[in-house]
């Protein structure tokens, strides 16, 4: 290092404070063991967290970068076609129980490990959406509110499910920050959406909308993940209005994309 060419009280100083800012990094955190193999049947689609790991099944290299990163502002232009339409088959397994960011952080590492990714953040203009109260004095709607337990509830394959579980027309929430709300809603409003609601806490609560491209102009349902739609159902702006009493505004604003500068093939195991 340039530093510990000077001398004496100065050179030890040097030292002494890089000596303190190497051992205050923070570790990095990673999977114990990992399998990723090419999904051949093309069968289902899931990400699924347990308390010692996670396991993807079927799942495109966009969605593991969705999660891995929180963030659908995804710039892939520099990704391969081959590896964007690929999807695979991961299990990834912890030293002992993991929770929360500690999944998305592993995850992280994963990719830049196995998938040799790398990306950098760039700040750009874009449109959005932002995210208000859509009437303070009424308060929010009757499909969200407080969370009042402390813990998330416990899933049938062992695992506590605090977060969100969305597909085109129903979106279910546990313990969910509004940050977290705004973010989801992005990937149905079709563009960014920015929490503005000054709501702290964290929330539960449930959306259902009929998307557009499943109303009928004869009334007749159609099916949606093989259940009928409702043809007089809202559509998801008024759904999200209605049913949480809240607002999506369009404006121009700033958005922090994420651009995949290089990525290839994993190695498998």
């Amino acid at each position: 290092m340039p530093c510990v060419k000077f001398m004496g009280t100065m050179a030890i100083a040097c030292f002494a404070a890089w000596s303190c800012w190497s051992q205050s990094r923070p570790e990095r955190l990673q999977f114990e063991v990992a399998s990723i193999k090419p999904n051949r049947d093309n069968q289902g689609g899931s990400i699924v967290r347990t308390p010692g790991g996670l396991t993807a099944t079927n799942a495109e290299f966009s969605r593991l970068v969705e999660m891995a990163f929180q963030t659908r502002l995804i710039d892939l232009s520099h990704v391969p076609d081959s590896l964007r339409s690929q999807r695979f088959d991961i299990v990834a397994k912890a030293a002992g129980k993991i929770s929360g960011d500690q999944y998305w952080q592993m995850l992280q590492a994963l990719l830049e490990d196995r998938f040799q990714l790398e990306y950098h953040h760039e700040t750009r203009q874009a449109q959005i959406y932002v995210l208000v109260v859509a009437n303070p004095a009424k308060g929010l709607g009757p499909k969200i509110s407080p969370s009042i337990d402390a813990g998330c509830p416990v899933n049938p394959n062992g695992s506590n499910f605090c977060g969100v579980s969305a597909r085109p027309g129903l979106m279910i929430g546990q313990r969910v920050p509004m940050t977290r709300i705004a973010r989801e809603l992005s990937a149905f409003a079709g563009q960014p959406v920015e929490d503005h609601t000054s709501l702290e806490g964290a929330f539960d609560f449930q959306l259902t909308w009929t998307p557009d491209e499943f109303r009928s102009e004869d009334g007749r349902p159609k099916l949606l993940n093989g259940i009928p739609t409702d043809p007089a159902g809202p559509s998801f702006f008024p759904a999200v209005r209605q049913q949480l009493g809240l607002r999506l505004e369009s404006q121009k604003g700033q958005i922090d994309m994420l651009v995949i500068d290089a990525a290839q093939q994993p190695s498998e195991n």
